[in-house]
């Protein structure tokens, strides 16, 4: 599905960062997505499996940004480019 409307790059949040956001971005990971990760969006229980989730995620060659503004990443070009293209898709589905 989300192959089918060009995206291959996620931006993941959520909790449990040592379990589902790290299960999250190793399966996408698997299908071919690239996957940038909000450190101050994501949380564990314990601060220790905190920072063990968010390394095992670096370990596997993900992105991973905190304190470093978004616009300052490689990703703030690629949403850039597909900014035009749902500004567009917004504009259709407006009624006059």
């Amino acid at each position: 599905m989300l192959r089918n409307r060009g995206i291959a790059q996620l931006v993941v949040c959520g909790v449990t960062t040592e379990v589902c956001v790290n299960t999250t971005v190793r399966e996408a990971n698997d299908r071919g997505f690239e996957c940038l990760v909000l450190e101050d969006c994501v949380a564990s229980y314990f601060e220790a499996f905190q920072q063990a989730g968010i390394a095992m995620i670096k370990a596997q060659g993900e992105d991973v940004i905190g304190d470093q503004p978004l616009q300052q990443t490689r990703w703030a070009d690629v949403m850039q480019r597909r900014l035009p293209r749902t500004r567009r898709r917004q504009g259709r589905n407006r009624t006059s």
